[in-house]
Formats: structure tokens, C-alpha cells, sequence
């Protein structure tokens, strides 16, 4: 049984038709992917560091058809080296991907004959030679084990997650490297439901301790100690319809993130967005979904506490940031590119794949952030407490502060990072109503920032 979410939604990750396109001038670096398939689609991404980048390619001609193949950056873009991971492509599929550094990279697998079991492989020749590193009893069960995921939290230090056997999930520990695996206890594992399971590629981990995958049954589950211990959020509930499964999860931190989650038949299943402030102990469900939200990925933004997202084919064709935990979501600009993924190693070093060329394979497949700086960091600015309406607006919107604020800054910009209003150095009073004039502005979305004596909020404006 694959378990690949998006095959469940009934959505195909395949190239559209040729439209031109416009890329968004924060997105302005192309990359060659140097898949040697036509139209390759960048399906697993994973952005070390500013230097090197590990990927995994699907056959955006064929749908739902996973290459064997990776590719890789050690110079931040500039050049890609692809290659294949297995001798065949008919024993294994591709469960996730993780780079280490420049030559070292992991990969998880599940056969693709009995859709079961499945592998870890790891290289560490820049994907010239690639070893299997699974234990001797590790994903043996042939009606049960499933390999969803390999991810590791220091090149020591990592995890491997598989679906539940004998009513336990398969997880197991390597403190060298991979070397050796150590197979978690059921006994420090949550039992999952009835037919519940892990899903290929659903999972997040932040620091050197942090891990969470999420489950065909809508839970999450999270460990705060290297995978040692576990536990599970309650399940995720909706009046859609039944559980189809978490679909991504993100986290800026420790303690906050953000998640998808469906909910519906199989094939025509609805999103959810939903955030946690806990470490994922509790989640709130986000009741519009804004957009301007990429339905394809999402990530944290390292350095910034914001997030951001991808969309591609029937999912949107949109690459966009939220400065709020997700409620709001502002678009990058651009048009007619299709992110499949999206991939942050800090506030300003970003990744995106796309497709590449129809024409020429060297040509094309992903995008590299080239904006400005992203987002405040905590220690330097607090919340502003301000008030917003009306919001959409024909373009005249009043703002209030609970308190009188002196030196108080107020820009709005629209997608593009112009700036199209700015009031700099005043002073408001508590409730005083400042309205801003942005009538002669075209109808879309803008961004409202205001900060005074170390605070700082923004908020999204909608012009109808």
C-alpha cells in the first residue's frame, strides 16, 4: 500500500501545460536541476546548508512516477550533480531524503512490488555508491513493515520510522552515524489506532532533540528526546468528514508550528490548517485557509520565527510567507511556476523546486531565494498590540493601539516589497483612530507593519 499523501488526495505532481512565466523578483535565481528526464519534478528537497542541497526527482510526464534518481549542489546552486540510487526501478521507491553535507546523504525505501517493507541507504561519495545500512531485523515483517522515513538530528545522532507491527510503530535509534540501530520499545511508544500508520514523508524535526510525524488517522506524534520517549497529539477532528491523513508539518522552533491535515473521502479529501504554540501538544484549527497559502509545502524559516509555502498544479501555482503562525499569508509574486517544494537554511538562503525544461532536461527545475533579510528575531522585538478594520477594505483602513505609543512607524507594501504608505516617528494616542488612505491602490493584498520602542507586528490587507 503506498502511502505517499498526495497519490491518496488523487493529485499527480505533473508538469502543466507551457504557459509563460513570470518569476517573482524575491525568486529571481534560476536553478538547473540536471535531471537527465525531461520535465523532472523536485518532489523531495532538502537544503543543508547555503552551500549544499539534496533532491529527489519524479517524472513530471508520467504521473505519479518516481525517477531513481537524485541530484545535489555543493557550491549554493550554481551547478547540479544528478545520478541514481539504485541499480533497478523496479525494487525500491524513495520514501524521504536527508543530506548531511556535500557527500553524505540518507535515504528511506519500501518495496515496490508488494508495496512493504523497505530500506535505509546511505552514501557518502556524493551519491556515487549508495550503501544499505537497514539493521538485520529492521522492516522484516512482510504484512506490515513499511519504511516511511530516515531523518537525522546531528550526523550522529537519527531515527527511522516505520508503520506499526504487532501493535507497536517499527522506530529505531543510531547514536554513530548509522552504524548501529537500536529499536525503540513499544513500551515508549503511544499505541496507534486501529489502522492507523505512518505516511511516507510526513514528518519535522528542529534542533538536536526534536522529531514528529504525523498519521493516516490525523495525530502527530513527537518525541523531545532524539526519539527515545514518545507521545501523541489528540486526533485531529473535523464535520468534512473522516480522517484522510496529515499531509505536512513545519515548526520555526521548539514550540511553534504549523501543520495540513485532510479530512474527506479518499480523492477529493479537503485541507485543514491548523498551528501549535506547545511543541505540538495541542493544536487550533486555522478556520479559513488563507489564498495565498501554498497547498504543496511548507517549512520554517530558521532565524526569523515566519514560515513558508509552495503550490503546484491543482494545488496553486504560488510561493508565499506568513509572518503570524500561519493565519495570514503574502503572496512572493510571480506567475505560472509551478513549487512543488519548498526548503529554508536561514533568513536570507532559501530553496524551491519546481519542473524542468520540456524541452532541454539541463535546463530549469528549481528556484533560489534572492530577497531581502526575512522576519525579526524574538530577542530584538516584541508584539505590538494594535487593532485593524475594516479588513477587506475598498482601501481605507483604520488602525487603533490599546496604548499610547511615541515614535510609532507605520509602512505597507504591496507583493512586490514596494513601499506604498509610510508614516515615520508619530505618536498615538490609546485608541487614537489613524486612518490609512490606500484607496488608490489596485485591488490585491498588502502588507501593514508597525512598530514603536522595540515592538513590532504586521498585519495582512485585503483591497476589494
Amino acid at each position: 500500500m503506498k502511502k505517499n499523501l498526495l497519490s491518496i488526495l488523487g493529485v499527480a505532481l505533473t508538469v502543466g501545460a507551457v504557459a509563460q512565466q513570470t518569476p517573482s523578483p524575491f525568486w529571481t535565481t534560476t536553478l538547473n536541476t540536471n535531471f537527465s528526464n525531461l520535465a523532472a519534478g523536485v518532489v523531495y528537497l532538502d537544503a543543508v546548508d547555503a552551500s549544499n542541497v539534496w533532491m529527489i526527482g519524479n517524472d513530471g510526464l508520467a504521473p505519479g512516477k518516481f525517477i531513481n534518481q537524485f541530484s545535489r549542489t555543493t557550491n549554493g546552486g550554481t551547478s547540479f550533480t544528478s545520478g541514481t540510487i539504485y541499480a533497478d526501478t523496479n525494487t525500491y521507491v524513495v520514501a524521504n531524503m536527508e543530506g548531511i553535507n556535500g557527500t553524505t546523504a540518507w535515504v528511506s525505501s519500501y518495496l515496490k512490488g508488494p508495496q512493504t517493507q523497505g530500506a535505509i541507504h546511505q552514501t557518502t561519495n556524493g551519491g556515487v555508491t549508495w550503501t544499505n545500512m537497514t539493521a538485520a531485523n529492521m522492516y522484516t515483517n512482510t504484512s506490515a513493515s513499511f519504511c516511511n522515513i530516515v531523518s537525522f538530528l546531528t550526523p550522529s545522532v537519527g531515527m527511522t520510522m516505520g508503520d506499526p507491527v504487532a501493535g507497536e510503530f517499527e522506530i529505531w535509534l543510531t547514536s554513530n552515524g548509522g552504524t548501529n540501530w537500536t529499536q525503540v520499545p513499544g513500551a515508549n511508544i503511544p499505541n496507534p489506532l486501529a489502522g492507523e500508520f505512518g505516511l511516507v514523508n510526513v514528518y519535522e524535526k528542529n534542533g538536536t532533540s526534536n522529531y514528529w510525524f504525523g498519521t493516516n488517522r490525523n495525530r502527530i506524534y513527537r518525541s523531545t528526546d532524539a526519539g527515545l520517549t514518545w507521545s501523541v497529539s489528540a486526533a485531529f477532528t473535523s464535520t468534512i468528514g473522516a480522517a484522510t491523513g496529515v499531509q505536512d508539518i513545519a515548526f520555526t522552533d521548539a514550540l511553534n508550528g504549523i501543520c495540513t491535515v485532510f479530512f474527506g473521502p479518499s480523492g477529493s479529501a479537503t485541507m485543514t490548517l491548523w498551528r501549535t504554540t506547545d511543541g505540538g501538544v495541542t493544536w487550533t484549527n486555522i478556520p479559513t485557509i488563507d489564498p495565498s497559502f501554498g497547498r504543496s509545502d511548507i517549512c520554517g524559516i530558521p532565524g526569523s520565527g515566519w514560515f513558508a509555502s509552495s503550490g503546484s498544479a491543482q494545488l496553486n501555482n504560488i510561493i508565499s510567507y506568513s509572518t503570524d503562525g500561519g493565519i495570514t499569508w503574502n503572496s512572493w509574486g510571480g506567475s505560472n511556476i509551478q513549487y512543488i517544494t519548498v526548503d529554508f537554511v536561514s533568513n536570507s538562503v532559501g530553496y524551491a523546486g519546481s519542473f524542468s525544461s520540456q524541452v532541454n532536461p539541463a535546463i530549469g527545475g528549481g528556484w533560489k531565494y534572492s530577497g531581502p533579510l526575512l522576519g525579526v528575531t524574538a530577542s530584538n522585538f516584541a508584539p505590538l498590540a494594535m487593532n485593524m478594520y475594516p479588513n477587506p477594505s475598498k482601501g481605507l483602513v483604520n488602525l487603533t493601539l490599546p496604548a499610547a505609543k511615541k515614535g510609532v512607524d507605520v509602512t505597507v507594501t504591496d507583493v512586490m516589497g514596494r513601499v506604498i504608505y509610510n508614516q515615520s516617528k508619530i505618536t498615538v494616542d490609546a485608541g487614537e483612530v489613524l486612518s490609512i488612505n490606500l484607496q488608490n491602490e489596485a485591488k490585491g493584498i498588502y502588507l501593514l507593519s508597525v512598530s514603536a520602542n522595540g515592538e513590532k507586528s504586521s498585519r495582512k490587507i485585503i483591497i476589494e
